[in-house]
């Protein structure tokens, strides 16, 4: 009676399906009168209906369906149908439900395109009654899948009717709306939406749930949070440790943070201490290794170091109390976050207890683990403190925002386990995790266009250092969707009664999570894998076995409708099976079926609500429940992929075994000197070519001293100078004005764009473009009867005294050339030196050359910076830093007694080069440095956390290699392998094909 009056009120789209095609019933009759053959779905009807669909595509009928920008490059679409016979089709039979619903809309959309034709918009004025019923009958279909018509049309996708809210794609037509609610991605919003609907639905908490949760949480706290006890304990160790370092170094003291300071912390977590110097400097490596050594000659064992991370730090144990420390230096961005958190601990005492419970949660399913593609521990307390921040009667206050005591007190009443359900709630359905920051500084959402953070995953920001996404360790997006699944397990079991009756506990209950019902056998079989890992099982204490032992049922984090089974079932009452026709079957439900099952889902649990005495209600924080036993997926830090660590990754360099090379033969090495020297000669500017590039400079003071500034003076530097310059190299331009030493009392914003305009007036150049945003502001020009591009500085002296210096190294020895040729050739050939995109620069890659000639035995070059009289290092200040190098070339065999000692050839050079840096030299410990002959270390500098690090000769803060990630690293490390193997394996080529 219920589907006869659902079919009286509207039609349904089933109802104008025909037996092999989409025909209402009176056009299949007049096609059989006239003696035609319905259509079937044979391969000839498709190849008839393709071949048709093309002339109509000829004649500017039809518009291929592209479904949305992100739908580019994949297959178009074409006219979907089924495989089964006319007798399936009618009765429903072999068919999945959503199988029977793609027929449904299948069958509408061959009925409307049999009407209207292949066109892309239809206009209804034009349409007849029944083409209009129609069409209303196929949207209507499409709402249920949360497609809806568009009444503007947006203006990135002017021929697109129709917007899938749920995925946020943009559909061209009826046909694309079809081909997009097969795909896999729309199947598994639509199923997360049904149980999103399904927890939305769920009845509010009453009295003794609430009791029931607040107990739960209340004991994990407890057995799992550290004591006043173990506090004091820790605070006391602290004080021995740092008696114990001062003894060593006065100056320093020691001071708690982390967790254990904020009372968040486990009793098995660790200790975070940090060292501070009472006297500001920088902290040196010697300093912490002193406090290294005199750990290890105190009572603490294991003792262990790691100086490159981004914060150096110490491991060591206390052998009295068996706890793990963690010493760092200077963290004091962490120390400022634990002072503020733990205000907020002290203000507010449910947080303790309320932050604790979230990060047991979090430990058991296994997503606080930062190494394997998880978060960090604390930014589980920030997110807590966001959630009492937000509630409409909150719970804390921001520290930038305005706080009325009166608020607080309201908020004083609601227990512990009610907020506990609110912060699940919270997480679950109502804060949109990919659309806002999580930020503790502010009542006001912040979004994510504010920081220009990307909307995936989850953003977290630390309230002192607002550059740092706390969370971006969470880099995968299967660990994303694996934290909101827990998220809404976590809900459902703790929204839902749970009952801790024994006669539930000897039921073995295994509930598996709704499947999606594809269409195709193989995509049930991709589907299969999944589900089983998905089961939602877990363990509850049984009565005694024989053996005296507890014995442990696999038993689910059920939903309301199994609980209630299991209490009909005891009871001996029965509830529609699977098989009954007014059970719901899995896959998509039509609305009204979907509204029947939410609020049949919310009456099991009202009524669950009632049957479980108030004594019985008993919740636990279990692994199993929460996760099912499923872990998940371990990503890599480095290449982004799942299934090892990032110390596992195949596709780091250091993984890669180095195979011995093959003695260098005479005529290899004459192959190698031959190879070196052609990109010298091939590459390096001729003579006349230098002078063209003075004559342009010389051109160019006049014009601007005439036009400008007649006290500008203009000065060639860069490739243009230092002796490694191609060809086509830049035209480098540094212009300063004379009676002004520094340009500290100068607009230069001002004179670099007054420049631009002049410059527009010349008519030798082009492409003028001011760039004043940069951290040197310069005017970018072409010159067009050269064809080279240029720029010009201002007061960009210190990269002349740099010019200066490597055209200096150039002139000691011709090899230096040829090699820093080579190099570079190399590196453009390979893609790693461009450093706008993420690689390194050919001026780095230069540097790296002289170092290896500086550290090679024996030495091809000297180091400049190292070569003057006295104790004292002369001074040659500019721009704060110390320019100083020696510079007479005549007098460098007085310094430099092994001066033209190694007799190496340039093909021997290039070669040791590639196995220096694959075999000999240590990205990790050690610092590119021109200026000094002894090994510089990365903590020295402390450039810990950098994968290569290149210190410029003059400015000694700045790295070379700071914008290099970790993944192009190891892109470059794996074209120095290669080209270790490539220029180390004799190979003779054929007579003139030398240079291929």
């Amino acid at each position: 009676k219920m589907e006869e009056s659902k079919k009286s009120q509207k039609p349904s789209c089933s109802e104008v399906r025909c037996d092999k095609m989409t025909f209402s019933k009176s056009q299949k009759e007049t096609q059989l009168k006239d003696g035609a053959k319905p259509p079937s779905r044979s391969k000839d009807c498709i190849s008839k209906m393709r071949d048709d669909r093309k002339d109509n595509q000829s004649h500017g009928s039809y518009k291929t369906v592209t479904g949305s920008s992100q739908d580019m490059g994949r297959p178009k679409p074409r006219r979907l149908t089924g495989r089964t016979t006319s007798g399936d089709v009618e009765k429903g039979k072999g068919l999945s439900p959503q199988h029977q619903q793609g027929e449904v809309l299948c069958s509408c959309f061959w009925l409307l395109e049999e009407n209207f034709g292949h066109c892309v918009v239809v206009d209804e004025s034009n349409l007849t009654t029944e083409q209009q019923l129609g069409l209303k009958q196929t949207e209507e279909r499409l709402h249920r899948d949360y497609i809806h018509r568009l009444v503007k049309q947006s203006p990135e996708y002017p021929n697109f009717q129709y917007l899938c809210k749920l995925c946020s794609v943009h559909v061209e037509n009826i046909q694309g709306a079809y081909k997009h609610i097969k795909e896999k991605r729309h199947k598994k919003n639509i199923m997360e939406k049904q149980e999103e609907n399904k927890l939305r639905a769920l009845p509010p908490p009453t009295h003794a749930q609430i009791k029931a949760v607040d107990s739960a949480v209340i004991e994990a706290a407890q057995h799992h949070g550290i004591s006043e006890d173990d506090f004091q304990e820790r605070q006391a160790m602290v004080h021995r440790m740092e008696k114990i370092v001062q003894e060593q170094l006065s100056v320093c003291s020691l001071r708690l943070y982390g967790s254990c300071l904020t009372r968040f912390a486990f009793k098995t977590s660790d200790i975070n201490i940090d060292f501070q110097m009472f006297i500001k400097c920088l902290l040196s490596v010697s300093k912490l290794v002193g406090v290294k050594l005199t750990l290890i000659l105190a009572q603490y064992t294991e003792v262990e170091s790691d100086f490159h991370a981004k914060i150096p730090v110490v491991f060591c144990k206390d052998v009295s109390s068996g706890l793990m420390c963690k010493v760092s230096a200077g963290n004091d961005v962490a120390c400022l976050t634990t002072n503020h958190l733990a205000a907020l601990a002290h203000l507010e005492p449910r947080l303790a207890p309320l932050v604790l419970a979230f990060r047991y949660w979090a430990k058991l399913c296994h997503i606080d683990c930062q190494a394997e593609g998880g978060i960090p521990s604390y930014s589980l307390s920030l997110m807590v403190i966001f959630f009492l921040q937000q509630r409409s009667e909150p719970v804390l206050p921001v520290y930038l925002g305005h706080w009325t005591s009166l608020v607080h007190q309201q908020a004083k009443n609601v227990s512990l386990g009610q907020l506990w359900l609110e912060l699940l709630r919270f997480y679950t359905l109502e804060f949109a995790l990919e659309e806002y920051i999580i930020s503790i500084r502010l009542r006001e959402l912040l979004p994510r266009e504010m920081k220009n953070w990307p909307r995936r995953r989850l953003a977290i920001e630390d309230p002192f250092a607002l550059k740092r996404n706390v969370a971006r360790s969470l880099n995968s997006q299967m660990v994303f969707e694996y934290v909101q699944e827990r998220f809404r397990f976590a809900y459902k079991y703790f929204a839902c009664p749970q009952s801790r009756n024994r006669d539930l506990g000897k039921l073995r209950i295994t509930t598996q999570r709704t499947n999606l019902n594809l269409n195709h056998d193989q995509e049930r079989k991709e589907m299969k894998s999944t589900d089983e890992g998905n089961r939602e099982t877990a363990y509850v204490k049984g009565q005694q076995g024989v053996n005296g032992e507890d014995e442990r049922q696999e038993m689910s984090s059920f939903t309301a409708t199994d609980l209630l089974k299991s209490v009909k079932r005891a009871e001996g009452q029965e509830l529609p099976s699977a098989d009954s026709p007014h059970y719901p079957q899995n896959g998509l439900l039509d609305s009204a079926e979907e509204e029947e099952e939410e609020d049949g889902e919310k009456d099991l649990v009202t009524e669950l609500q009632r049957d479980i005495p108030p004594e019985d209600l008993h919740y636990v924080f279990d692994r199993m429940i929460f996760t099912g036993g499923k872990p998940p997926t371990v990503v890599c830090s480095i290449c982004k992929r799942d299934g090892h660590h990032k110390d596992e990754c195949p596709e780091d360099f250091k993984k890669i075994e180095l195979k011995p090379l093959p003695p260098v033969t005479d005529c290899f090495r004459q192959i190698l000197d031959g190879l070196c020297n052609l990109c010298y000669y091939e590459l390096s500017p001729t003579p006349s070519e230098q002078q063209k590039r003075e004559q342009i400079l010389a051109s160019l003071e006049r014009f601007i001293r005439k036009e400008y500034n007649e006290k500008a003076q203009l000065c060639l530097f860069g490739s243009s100078k230092n002796g490694f310059g191609f060809r086509d190299s830049d035209l480098d331009i540094c212009m300063t004005l004379e009676g002004h030493d520094t340009a500290e009392k100068l607009n230069c914003k001002e004179i670099i764009e007054g420049l631009a305009k002049v410059l527009k007036k010349h008519t030798g150049l082009r492409n003028i473009l001011p760039i004043t945003t940069a951290k040197v502001p310069i005017v970018k020009f072409e010159h067009r009867q050269s064809g080279l591009e240029g720029d010009i500085s201002l007061y960009n002296t210190l990269a002349q005294h740099n010019t200066r210096m490597l055209a200096t190294y150039a002139a000691i020895d011709p090899r230096v050339q040829y090699l820093g040729y080579t190099m570079k050739v190399f590196a453009k050939r390979c893609d790693i030196g461009d450093a706008s995109r993420g690689s390194l620069s050919s001026y780095a890659y230069i540097l790296m050359v002289l170092y290896f000639l500086q550290q090679r035995q024996p030495p091809v070059i000297p180091v400049l910076q190292e070569i003057f009289e006295g104790k004292s290092t002369p001074q040659r200040m500019v721009d704060g830093w110390n320019a100083f190098f020696f510079d007479d070339i005549n007098e460098l065999r007085r310094w430099f007694p092994e001066l033209q000692r190694n007799k190496e050839s340039v093909g021997e050079l290039w070669l040791g080069l590639l196995r220096f840096y694959t075999e000999e030299f240590d990205f990790k410990e050690h610092v590119i440095s021109i200026r000094q002959h002894k090994r510089l270390t990365t903590f020295e500098k402390q450039w810990t956390s950098k994968c290569i690090a290149i210190e410029d000769p003059f400015d000694l803060n700045h790295n070379l290699g700071a914008g290099v990630s970790r993944k192009m690293t190891n892109f470059i490390m794996k074209a120095f392998i290669n080209g270790r193997k490539l220029f180390g394996t004799p190979f003779y080529p054929q007579p003139g094909m030398e240079a291929v």
